[in-house]
């Protein structure tokens, strides 16, 4: 059950309380419950510098890997709760759900009797709805490896087999045209791009599901992701998907997929392989870490992103946790009698493992409304990262202009020609306005902005560089020069929330229609 946690800092302990780090945003100093003192100094005031913001993002990645019940992980919720009590946000604290604490401490894949370099895919050899600790033994599972290709349909017998198939990535860039309401693109880089990459698939939605599906259907030992699609890497780190793989696998690069098929047909009629894997999966507590600056009214405007990431996560989304600060900083440097709405800003993690945090949330803050505040807006901010490509010897690549992006919305016309003006003003150039008057109340959009699928009106930035999902998201890759004109954007945009009715924040009748988890429930 979602809970609040007063005065968690304290409880966290030490630990935690030294993740407020040191970067350019360091310097914290506590008072005897380890709360965080305020930050008087003048760059606390108004917009952050880029040098600021960034360095926000270089604490976060200091931490390691973020993922959800990690060390690292409550670092980060630590951060951000020091962060929004530095710069005076109100009622500073946890709101936690229970979620699904995933780990491999062991893992290897032999072919024919050869060590294939590897990574064990995230949340696989499961059991379903409960915690466990696996192992395929001491020497690993032996057993014949079979190809399948795409996976779909699986027409050869893989009873007790290790699968090899290949992972396709599904949506290019390309494919949101018909959701586009404006570009700005005044260079028409997305037209004139050599690397064609609007038509390159990103890694967010993928075959995973429908071929994992069929692997288990048909009865495998284990699986080899061939990660056909991508860059020369293999460290992928899926999201938890709503399939229950309760058998090992592992992805492999491109090139080192091209090398299994070989060693497969060299070894002639029965090729076998050896695949080892040991860890666990056990239930742990996910945090949102929220904060306020009240308002005249309880009308309230949310901020959002997420602060945990399965790698060092410079991108995905030490960018966005920086920029709910940057949103936090500048407004709490504002009188409060400027303000006619509440504003509520929360960062919040298992955003691999399920969700769950964001549910609860949701549930407790928008659906059932168990608090004071009436969510009638919400900015969620992703991923300011530079454009990633594959070269042409497969390598990633990465260039000095903005990833494509998009800012799915479903507000109402006089704050549609705010963010038009806002991308215009600010240069967001690469920078899409994506419909989501229908995808919220039906499928969803593919961003952490749950409040729209609760229906609330949003403006949600997200983009897909195909590094978002592995360890080569370091902090080289962040759009350092867009991290202030993207702050600057939404806080004009939030100003404009703020002075527009709320009733028509959103298009009456149509951005609060019934979502599609409200009519299952």
């Amino acid at each position: 059950m979602l809970k609040t946690c007063a005065r968690a800092a304290a409880l966290a302990g030490l630990l935690l309380l030294a993740a407020c780090g040191s970067g350019e945003g360091g310097g914290e100093a506590y008072d005897a419950d380890g709360k965080c003192l305020r930050d008087t100094s003048a760059e606390a005031q108004g917009m952050p510098s880029e040098d600021r913001i960034f360095g926000w993002i270089a604490d976060l990645t200091r931490f390691g890997n973020r993922r959800t019940g990690t060390v690292g992980g409550q670092k980060a919720a630590a951060y951000m709760k020091c962060r929004f009590e530095a710069l005076g946000l109100e009622d500073v604290h946890y709101e936690t759900a229970t979620t699904w604490k995933w780990e491999a401490t062991r893992s290897s894949l032999r072919v024919a009797g050869e060590a294939v370099d590897s990574t064990p895919t995230a949340f696989s050899f499961i059991t379903a709805d409960k915690p466990s600790v696996f192992s395929t033994g001491p020497g690993g599972l032996n057993a014949e490896i079979v190809d399948v290709g795409l996976g779909v349909p699986i027409v050869k017998d893989v009873k007790g087999k290790i699968v090899v198939f290949d992972l396709k990535f599904l949506v290019p860039t390309a494919a949101l045209a018909p959701l586009m309401e404006f570009l700005w693109d005044p260079a028409l880089t997305t037209l004139l791009d050599p690397s064609l990459s609007v038509l390159v698939a990103n890694p967010f939605q993928t075959t995973y599901e429908t071929a994992v599906q069929q692997v288990l259907n048909a009865g495998a030992a284990g699986f080899v992701g061939v990660l056909a699609d991508y860059f020369n890497s293999n460290k992928y780190y899926n999201e938890s998907y709503h399939t229950a793989v309760t058998i090992p696998g592992v992805w492999v690069a491109p090139k080192d997929g091209k090398r299994i098929r070989a060693l497969m047909k060299a070894a002639g009629d029965k090729p076998t392989a050896n695949l080892v894997m040991e860890g666990s999966r056990e239930e742990t507590q996910g945090r949102a870490v929220v904060g306020t600056l009240p308002g005249q009214s309880l009308d309230t405007i949310l901020v959002t992103s997420h602060h945990d990431a399965a790698w060092n996560g410079a991108v995905e989304d030490g960018s966005g946790a920086a920029s709910v600060i940057a949103q936090a900083q500048y407004f709490a440097s504002k009188p409060a009698q400027e303000r006619q709405k509440t504003l509520l800003f929360t960062t919040m993690d298992s955003h691999w493992t399920g969700y769950q945090v964001h549910k609860a949330f949701a549930k407790k803050y928008i659906t059932d409304k168990l608090t004071p505040y009436n969510i009638v807006g919400n900015v969620t901010i992703e991923h300011i990262g530079k454009q990633g490509i594959k070269d042409a010897d497969g390598n990633l690549a990465v260039t000095d202009q903005p990833e494509f992006r998009g800012i799915f919305e479903n507000l109402g016309p006089s704050l549609k020609l705010t963010m038009i003006n806002g991308l215009i003003k600010h240069d967001l150039r690469r920078t899409a306005l994506l419909q989501a008057h229908l995808l919220c109340p039906t499928v969803g959009i593919p961003t952490d902005a749950f409040a729209c699928v609760a229906g609330v009106p949003t403006a949600s930035l997200i983009a897909g560089p195909n590094y978002l999902y592995d360890e080569a998201d370091t902090l080289d890759k962040v759009a350092k020069d867009q991290l202030v004109p993207v702050n600057r954007f939404f806080a004009e945009l939030v100003e404009a929330m703020d002075a527009t009715p709320s009733a028509l924040i959103g298009i009456p009748g149509i951005s609060a229609l019934p979502t599609a988890a409200s009519l299952r429930e």
